[in-house]
């Protein structure tokens, strides 16, 4: 099945959506959470709410780094309350996506260059609630090799 250009588009709104509603406000690692949910979706050929889907996620638990939770969350469904959502502190910006009934894994790794350049730029012009949703949507549009280092293990 062949899905349309427009038809994705939709769904990635939907998806900024739901985690705009469940936030409170957009940010840039609330949009590299909900891409990597996205990611790992696609490459373990899952659809979201699956209940075989877990997640760990691996981050510094502070903001801005801490959004990027609830962004897996609306694209996954996978939440801390239905236990399919773990975090760990970590120093670098990684989830591990795991299909349990087949044991397929794929690690997603936020580029330490992307996370630094994010941190300079939030911090060194405190950016309004405008730019920061300007920054998430540029964030969010960018292409995947840019944001990311992926690994599969299967």
């Amino acid at each position: 099945m062949v899905v349309s250009e427009q038809s994705q588009k939709r769904e990635l709104d939907a998806i900024m959506k739901r985690a705009l509603g469940l936030h409170g406000h957009m940010g840039p690692f609330l949009a590299i959470g909900a891409r990597m949910g996205i990611i790992g979706l696609k490459k373990l050929d899952v659809r979201e709410g699956d209940t075989k889907l877990l997640v760990t996620a691996m981050l510094k638990y502070a903001v801005p780094f801490s959004c990027l939770l609830d962004g897996i969350q609306a694209a996954t469904k996978c939440t801390v309350g239905n236990k399919r959502l773990e975090w760990k502190e970590s120093k670098e910006i990684r989830a591990v996506f795991t299909l349990t009934n087949k044991g397929k894994k794929v690690e997603i790794k936020v580029h330490p260059a992307v996370v630094q350049e994010l941190k300079r730029r939030l911090e060194k012009t405190q950016p309004s609630d405008e730019e920061t949703r300007q920054l998430a949507l540029e964030v969010f549009s960018r292409p995947e090799k840019e944001l990311f280092l992926i690994n599969k293990n299967w």
